[in-house]
């Protein structure tokens, strides 16, 4: 049996006391919300700005939305982006697909990073349902969100990768397979954890083996696979993603996002904050 005398003891709790400190000292994830919660119209900027001092009144630190809300304001961008400011919230990102980029992004950037916006979120359809195809398929996918990632930097702005159910398919296989074959200073990516859980993949496992490219992770739930309903009350929850973000001290953004359009909740922002904070500690 090891003998410890009082110098021991001391530089053993000396020892636990540093580590405590070094874990509780480490960055955390901040929580943002999604605009998606609240049903605006397409253009109506200023009708954007009531949803935003909303979502900043129920503890949330940043934002995120569809481009379609700002396209009327970046033209003049400047007292727009002062209106955002005046929220206290972080503009995120704003949300577009693949089929928007192409002739449109660089001014889509411009205007985004002229409003103060960090990362343009980019979702597209998944090479195959069954996350089954060829390596030629992924290679040509993973050239073209590099080309808009080149974009998105020139204007100082990151593009994120933003998944669907397929991509989380065979294993987390397109997920894996896009963040082997592109350039971390292209491309990183926005999670969305739910539809990975969603699509029968391991969220919690993608982000422990890509913790760098990860600038933040979407968080939603389902009730008999199709139906969504507030964090909590779904058939999977978000403990296993939990552990691996303390595990890896990842400190990216964990976004709620509640429906959108007709499925919009923007009942379930407040208490899914609630869960948020149950389950992550942020």
């Amino acid at each position: 049996m090891r003998k410890f005398n009082r110098r021991t003891f001391l530089g053993t709790a000396a020892a636990a006391t540093l580590t405590w400190r070094s874990i509780a000292q480490r960055p955390k994830p901040r929580v943002g919300c999604q605009a998606n919660g609240f049903v605006t119209r397409t253009g109506d900027f200023e009708a954007l700005l009531p949803v935003l001092k909303t979502i900043a009144s129920l503890g949330y630190a940043g934002f995120e939305c569809n481009n379609h809300l700002l396209q009327s304001e970046f033209l003049n961008p400047e007292e727009a982006r002062k209106k955002i400011r005046a929220t206290g919230l972080e503009f995120i990102g704003m949300h577009m697909s693949t089929n928007e980029a192409d002739g449109k992004l660089d001014s889509i950037c411009a205007g985004g990073a002229a409003l103060g916006c960090h990362n343009v979120v980019m979702s597209s359809a998944g090479l195959s349902p069954t996350g089954e195809f060829t390596p030629d398929a992924l290679k040509q996918k993973a050239e073209k969100l590099e080309r808009y990632g080149k974009i998105c930097n020139a204007h100082g702005m990151t593009l994120a990768y933003h998944n669907h159910m397929p991509e989380f398919a065979n294993h987390n296989a397109e997920m894996q397979g896009l963040a082997d074959h592109t350039n971390p200073e292209l491309v990183s990516f926005l999670m969305d954890a739910g539809h990975g859980y969603q699509g029968g993949g391991d969220p919690a496992e993608f982000l422990r083996r890509n913790p760098r490219r990860l600038v933040g992770c979407h968080l939603k739930t389902f009730r008999n696979k199709t139906e969504q309903v507030p964090l909590g009350q779904g058939d999977f929850g978000f403990e296993d993603l939990a552990a691996a973000i303390r595990s890896t001290g990842w400190a990216g953004w964990l976004i709620d996002e509640e429906g959108g359009g007709k499925t919009a909740d923007s009942a379930a922002v407040g208490p899914d904050r609630a869960y948020i904070r149950r389950i992550f500690g942020v």
